[in-house]
């Protein structure tokens, strides 16, 4: 006699294990999907720095160290492969640093929110002097011969004697400096938020010239040879100007506000805007080589090595683009806006973000 019963009861037990099978196999599946997209997304960080305290970074990168002022007011030194604190340099302040430090002679030098201008021994860590100005100084120093150029919103350029803080020189140069000043043929120029280019005599101070722009001009100086700077405005043009013949400045067309520090390798000459075009010139006769517009608003650099210039943006991301062609190399997605600074060894990329972070990328192949 068939057992109707235990033949329905196996057939519902085989069911029942193919259903099982089916939702494990399903499963495993959608967890392999999930890792091989988390792996595909994941940074690919060398290291990652994250500070006690938020604030945006700003750093400068010396005899394989990365010197560090956050907008918090802490100063700190970083192994640049590593990323693990050197413990050179440990300083906390509660007024903001808002550029990045220059290292020269064992010594660091950062201006501050405090109107006063920082000076502290690398080897200690221990503070070497201070100098008042008469406003905020968020501009980056320049050491040139162990004397310190920088800007403040006073309106004044002063030189002091790096070793000691003694002031040389200070000129008033008819508007606040956000910027860096550059050097060429033993003449400062600076740019200032009032809309002009100011060209000072480095030995005694004196002004020298002064060349109107249409706009505020927020970002740094930059010496392309030994008689030429060239400066970006927030007019949308970058300015090149001859220091022996400044009446005969030339303008670039490029849109948006040039704040980023441009690039010049060779006879090409890199321009990153705020709205997020990229630019390769020919600095014989200005003709463009290339373009690449991102949508992006870009935040920081420009950042270059030998092959690649890479940008950070608003929305977290840093490209890697092409000297060359202009084409994107490479993209990463970080966790926060890109800010403060970037910077390009022969390995690594360092990166600031908005929560304090610094992230560090190996460079594409």
């Amino acid at each position: 006699m068939i057992d109707y019963r235990s033949r329905w009861q196996r057939r519902r037990r085989r069911k029942t294990n193919v259903r099982r099978a089916i939702i494990a196999g399903a499963i495993v599946l959608l967890a392999v999907v999930l890792l091989i997209v988390a792996l595909l997304r994941r940074e690919s960080v060398a290291w990652r720095y994250q500070p006690l305290s938020r604030g945006v970074p700003y750093f400068t990168t010396d005899t394989g160290k990365l010197f560090v002022a956050w907008s918090s007011g802490m100063v700190r030194t970083l192994q640049l492969t590593t990323g693990r604190e050197a413990g050179l340099v440990e300083y906390d302040r509660p007024f903001a640093f808002w550029a990045a430090p220059v290292v020269s002679f064992d010594l660091l030098v950062v201006g501050s929110d405090d109107f006063k201008i920082h000076t502290l021994s690398v080897k200690t860590g221990k503070l070497r002097w201070k100098y008042q100005t008469g406003g905020r100084v968020q501009a980056r120093p320049v050491v040139d011969r162990e004397q310190v150029l920088i800007g403040s919103s006073d309106s004044y350029l002063y030189c002091l004697d790096l070793p000691t803080g003694i002031l040389i020189w200070k000129t008033n140069c008819a508007g606040g400096i956000a910027g860096a000043a550059a050097l060429a043929d033993d003449v400062v120029v600076v740019g200032t938020t009032t809309g002009r280019l100011v060209g000072i005599d480095r030995g005694t101070g004196r002004r020298l010239f002064m060349v109107g722009t249409e706009a505020a001009v927020m970002g740094p100086a930059l010496a392309i040879d030994d008689h030429t700077v060239t400066v970006g405005c927030d007019d949308g043009r970058q300015y090149v100007l001859n220091v022996r013949q400044p009446e005969e400045c030339r303008t670039i067309e490029v849109g948006g506000l040039l704040r980023l520090r441009p690039v010049v390798e060779g006879r090409r000459f890199y321009i990153a805007a705020s709205n997020g075009r990229i630019v390769a010139v020919n600095l014989e006769n200005s003709e463009q080589l290339w373009e690449q517009k991102l949508n992006e608003t870009l935040t920081v650099g420009l950042a270059a090595d030998d092959r690649y210039l890479y940008v950070g943006t608003a929305a977290g991301y840093v490209f890697a683009i092409s000297q060359q062609t202009g084409n994107i190399r490479r993209r990463w997605e970080l966790s926060q806006p890109v800010v403060g600074s970037l910077l390009a060894t022969d390995d690594l990329l360092v990166a600031g973000l908005a929560d304090g972070q610094i992230v560090a990328l190996p460079v594409p192949d």
